[in-house]
């Protein structure tokens, strides 16, 4: 185990504003304040952001050249979780009284009730205020003119969450992280209505099971809010790697011992006293340099495959987002190759639990772990069949008569 964090800080951290992600970016309304704001501050960024809408906005409005079958999949996976964003949904006031549990007994229970609810993995650190956003950029729920609206319209009266712009503060000292496998059989089909099926489908599942876990903590009479893909405060990749749920690699995901890189994090923040993890080392910064397959597989070139840099203080391997994101739209489907293609992400078997742990304990083998890797799975990404319920459309329908 690791004493350090599982990254390196080279300088003063400076907390990131949502509003920088390149999904609250391509979620702007063209026209609107928050869109001529934003653009006023950043106008280099101006073309690219009108680029990355169109993504969204080709699959919720729909037409003759959209893909029928991934617009069903993003509406089925992708917007009811909207409904778990409301502030009494994601937070809300605890119980009066409070139960006993505290340190390894009262962690062990909430990690229970965590892996029971559906999660693979569920570790606990601190929250450091470095990783807690400066702003709040999401997308605004409640503007009813937006296009991906949930199951309301409107600013409620006695709103009391956080909109667009303002500022965060949290003072939760824990996070629990919860991490969800992904079916590799569907994210190794490439960028496909199957990848939006298995992205989409962990995203709603973890969303309901941070709001159950954080519901849970109130009612035993502790602070605590959830925080996933519709309502975030936190990043959850650096507070995950603070849990223990595995190290930063180059890809940009969290790459964990025992689920690799495919999976998908929510996080739980709360004051209620629970044990610690430790950070893990799983030599990954020496790894992901002496491998780059991740980088040569991606399409987009987001990936880099030089040295990493430093990045708000931190020194890392830096991602260009935006390639990321038009290739998405380009292809008009979520991709998932560098978390296939990832030497780590392996069936959890006796085998591959043995070469994991020669990779973590043997740093001068991990080269050759790596061209091992290739020669059995092969160096470049080979897309899988898709499953046949969801690989065409036998053809459209006339429109419906209502009956």
């Amino acid at each position: 185990m690791a004493e350090g964090p599982g990254y390196e800080i080279v300088g003063g951290i400076s907390r990131f504003d949502e509003r920088d992600n390149v999904f609250s970016r391509e979620a702007l309304i063209p026209g609107s304040a928050e869109e001529t704001e934003y653009h006023r501050r950043n106008p280099d960024l101006t073309e690219v952001d009108s680029q990355l809408s169109r993504f969204i906005i080709s699959k919720m409005e729909g037409g003759s050249d959209v893909d029928q079958l991934a617009r069903a999949i993003y509406e089925a996976n992708f917007i009811p979780p909207a409904a778990l964003a409301l502030p009494d949904m994601v937070d809300g006031t605890p119980e009066s009284t409070r139960v006993g549990w505290e340190g390894e007994d009262a962690a062990t229970r909430i990690k229970e009730f965590g892996r029971l609810l559906g999660a693979d993995d569920v570790r606990i650190g601190p929250l450091k205020q470095e990783w807690i956003y400066s702003h709040k950029g999401s997308r605004p729920f409640f503007r009813e003119e937006y296009i991906n609206p949930p199951y309301f319209g409107g600013i409620p009266e006695d709103y009391q969450g956080k909109l667009y712009g303002d500022q965060i503060e949290l003072d939760h000292p824990t996070a629990v992280s919860l991490a969800f496998r992904q079916e590799k059989e569907m994210t190794a089909t490439g960028s496909t209505r199957a990848v939006d099926f298995e992205v989409g489908r962990l995203y709603a599942l973890s969303a309901l099971v941070s709001v159950q876990l954080a519901r849970f903590i109130r009612a035993l009479g502790w602070r605590a809010r959830a925080h996933h893909l519709r309502n975030y405060l936190v990043l959850c990749v650096p507070v995950a790697v603070d849990s223990g749920i595995g190290e930063l690699a180059r890809c940009g995901y969290v790459v964990s011992r025992s689920l690799g890189a495919n999976f998908r994090l929510v996080t739980v923040t709360t004051d209620m006293p629970l044990a610690h993890d430790s950070p893990v080392d799983l030599g990954m910064t020496d790894f992901c340099s002496k491998c780059e397959k991740c980088a040569t597989s991606c399409p987009s070139g987001a990936i880099p495959r030089g040295e990493m840099v430093e990045v708000r203080g931190v020194r890392k391997w830096k991602l260009n987002p935006e390639a990321c994101l038009l290739y998405w739209g380009k292809t008009g489907y979520t991709c998932s190759i560098c978390q296939t293609v990832c030497p780590w992400t392996k069936p959890d078997n006796l085998f591959h639990r043995s070469v994991a742990a020669t990779a973590v304990n043997v740093p001068w083998i991990r080269r050759a772990l790596v061209l091992g890797d290739d020669l059995i799975y092969g160096a470049r990404f080979r897309p899988a069949r898709m499953p046949g319920w969801i690989s065409d459309v036998a053809g459209r329908t006339r429109e419906s008569s209502g009956r």
